[in-house]
């Protein structure tokens, strides 16, 4: 039997998410991990690495930690995009 992973995140669990993964990167993380996530919609890659990837740009990933406007809940959508 297949998992559902559920609803939309709520802000705080986006928090979370975040939290969870500045862990993964700080103790975790080698040089780099590749990830694929089925979804109802297709595969979801996802790449986490210490290094840009050839061609990109610093300034085209926005910045989720820390997590200073994400710590009051009533300050809106917590997912950086």
């Amino acid at each position: 039997m297949e998992e559902h992973p559920g609803g939309p995140l709520a802000d705080s669990e986006v928090a979370t998410m975040f939290r969870l993964l500045a862990r993964f990167a700080e103790h975790d993380l080698d040089q780099w991990d590749n990830w694929r996530l089925e979804t109802s919609y297709g595969p979801v890659y996802i790449n986490v690495s210490r290094a840009l990837g050839p061609g990109w740009q610093d300034d085209a990933f926005t910045p989720v930690w820390p997590l200073p406007r994400f710590k009051d809940a009533s300050q809106g959508d917590a997912s950086g995009g």
